[in-house]
């Protein structure tokens, strides 16, 4: 060859490892080579910019200068076998950089031979840190999501628990509204039947007086209330007596008649005051007004129990309000009992409350969250019939709710995990777990307080401490 043509040639493989350095160079992963005693043959500058040295610092260091401690041992299986003249089609790895923080890589190894002795081997890896870093941000949404659905099923199965017992709450009122609605009408048309006949039969002045007085007659208070036997055995007696005097259908009207507070020796008094023909319908106008009075009571008393539930539902959402309030804390745990009648209808429930305590800012309807679950709790481990007190005071600048049943108590060993989310000590499919979680989380990041739990067979004791300055 001439000395032209070697030139040439020369010319042409210096351009060619040019254009090969600078495709490395520029390229964005990490490219190593390394010998087989571990030193650095040559890096890319990727390579450097990720692990933070300078090209002067490289041929000073060999491949385990640059590898985590925590990668150290399967690195060095991986390079074995890159000896042994394996290709590592894929690895993942962590390396350092020069201040010791780790990198997170993958990548390859491949061996470059010098006919059959292998030289150096050629990584190429890339820096995974973001990948990994979006991977566990959406482990942990996906984890965020699936802990929000459940505490969403959980406020679900405790709003259908709540809606049943509303349910049933509110239609024995309103039952009762129905009732004696119906009542009321019939009995007004019978007085007023029983009224027309008295006036077309001319009812005087004085008879008249006499029926205001018998209407205005006050009804037999709870002392005088007869007990079934009594009230039986003078419904008997008015009965014969009606039967005797020739008053029709008086099977009709003997129980109105004791009820109105009558008996059979003051009908016959009755019977000498007013003629023969006006005594029946004058009974009957005086048990209509009875029926009519006691179905205005009933009326009255079911509108107010509809009247106290629906405050209850309004003071138990705040739903009239503003997200934070200040609010009176036994307000809170009345509206929650209110709620929670059905499930304490057969328990004991003793108050014993400390009315100085002041207001309290809260956050929504949250804390009747609180009482909702530990009385739900307790409601359901006196097995619907045993005790719970309710005790509120004063301590320093706290405010302490402790609510304290006789149920069986609570496992010692379960004591400790009682406020973990989805552990429950109940059966089964019957409890999700995330109640007394859910409690714990109300009291202690939202009004920065504690929640505590004591128990023994029974005596199960949970005390809630919330500041009553909560400016943190």
């Amino acid at each position: 060859m001439s000395e032209q043509s070697q030139t040439e040639a020369h010319l042409q493989l210096a351009e060619s490892e040019q254009r090969y350095r600078a495709a490395i160079d520029n390229a964005h992963d990490m490219i190593q080579s390394v010998r087989p005693d571990g030193t650095f043959e040559f890096v890319n500058k990727s390579w450097l910019d990720t692990l933070g040295y300078s090209a002067d610092e490289v041929p000073a260091l060999d491949i385990w200068d640059i590898i985590h401690d925590s990668s150290r041992e399967h690195c060095q299986l991986y390079f074995s076998k890159a000896l042994g003249g394996e290709s590592i089609p894929y690895m993942e790895a962590v390396f350092r950089t020069r201040g010791g923080d780790p990198v997170p890589v993958e990548g390859s190894v491949t061996n470059r031979y010098l006919g059959d002795t292998i030289i150096a081997t050629h990584g190429f890896f890339r820096n995974i840190t973001e990948r990994l870093h979006a991977e566990e941000l959406e482990r942990q949404n996906a984890a965020l999501v699936r802990d929000e659905q459940a505490r969403y099923l959980e406020k679900m199965a405790a709003l259908g628990k709540l809606s049943a017992g509303l349910a049933h709450e509110l239609n024995n009122p309103a039952a009762a509204v129905g009732r004696a609605s119906a009542r009321l009408t019939a009995a007004l048309a019978n007085r007023d039947d029983a009224l027309n006949t008295l006036v077309s039969q001319g009812i005087s002045k004085q008879q008249c007086r006499r029926l205001t007085g018998l209407a205005a007659a006050p009804a037999p208070g709870p002392e005088e209330q007869l007990g079934p036997l009594e009230r039986d055995r003078r419904e008997s007696e008015i009965e014969e007596v009606l039967d005797e005097l020739g008053v029709p259908q008086g099977w009709s009207l003997a129980a109105g008649l004791a009820q109105a507070g009558q008996t059979g020796t003051s009908i016959r008094e009755l019977a000498t005051q007013v003629p023969q023909g006006d005594l029946a319908p004058t009974l009957r106008w005086v048990d209509a007004t009875n029926a009519t009075k006691e179905s205005v009571e009933i009326l009255t008393r079911s509108s107010r129990r509809i009247t106290e539930l629906v405050q209850a539902i309004k003071g138990y959402t705040h739903m009239d309000r503003a997200a934070e309030q200040q609010v009176d804390l036994h307000d809170g745990i009345e509206s929650t009992l209110t709620i929670l009648n059905h499930a304490l209808r057969d328990v004991t429930v003793t108050r014993d409350f400390d009315r100085s305590i002041p207001a309290i800012r809260v956050h929504g309807n949250t804390l009747n969250q609180v009482w909702t679950n530990v009385l739900d709790n307790a409601a359901d481990a006196t097995g619907g019939s045993g005790a719970i007190a309710i005790r509120t005071r004063r301590e320093d600048d706290c405010a302490v709710v402790e609510i304290e049943d006789d149920g069986a108590g609570i496992a010692e060993a379960d004591l400790h995990r009682i406020f973990e989310p989805f552990f429950t000590t109940k059966p089964q499919g019957v409890g999700t777990g995330l109640g007394l979680d859910t409690a714990w989380r109300i009291v202690t990041e939202e009004h920065g307080g504690t929640i505590t739990v004591e128990s023994r067979p029974g005596r199960t004791l949970f005390r809630v401490t919330l500041p009553l300055d909560q400016r943190r």
